[in-house]
């Protein structure tokens, strides 16, 4: 009987761990405030936001407003994503359908490999399964392509950083920085 009791025990917590994961988030979930700080954004946009976000594992938002709002104009950042809830391919889909549903967008290029297109007030981006719209400012001109730019490559930046994905969109692993380091150290 003694023995049973721990065994007991520590079959309930191992089935416990096996319970219902849908709330716990992916690696693969991210959120625009893990993209772009506040104090990144200050320096392009020239006042000092506050941010709202709304998180959600499919799109997640964040708008920062200045205070008091209606002062300057808003940035809005948000987020469509792959994960166990949409496919990389149903993303894909909804980015290929806003760029077609816009006669007037353009293409442009970021710093990073990714397809993007601009249709004002909106740089929209994608890759390796993430849909990535930047809204800011109101105008239509270089002034205002140039601020989606910067935006837009700071996001793309971290968004890399964060998903492990490097610049040909696919997964960095352990083995591959180690090979690399080696490759740096042997030269």
């Amino acid at each position: 009987m003694k023995k049973i009791i721990p065994l007991i025990i520590c079959i309930s917590v191992f089935l416990t761990s096996c319970g219902n994961n849908d709330t716990i988030e992916t690696k693969d979930t991210v959120y625009p405030s893990e993209l772009i700080t506040v104090e990144e954004l200050s320096a392009f946009i020239g006042y000092t936001p506050v941010m709202n976000e709304t998180r959600s594992r499919r799109v997640s938002d964040a708008v920062f407003v200045s205070d008091p709002i209606g002062k300057e104009d808003i940035v809005e950042i948000k987020v469509r994503q792959k994960n166990g809830l949409q496919s990389e391919e149903k993303v894909k889909e909804y980015y290929d359908e806003c760029k077609s549903m816009r006669p007037d967008s353009f293409e442009i290029q970021l710093d990073y490999p990714a397809e993007a297109f601009i249709a004002y007030p909106t740089l929209h981006y994608y890759i390796n399964g993430y849909h990535i719209e930047v809204t800011a400012g109101s105008g239509n001109d270089d002034l205002q392509k140039n601020l989606l730019q910067n935006i837009a490559n700071i996001t793309l930046e971290k968004l890399i950083q964060i998903t492990d994905m490097d610049i040909d969109n696919t997964v960095i692993s352990d083995d591959s920085v180690d090979l690399v380091e080696n490759t740096d150290n042997n030269e």
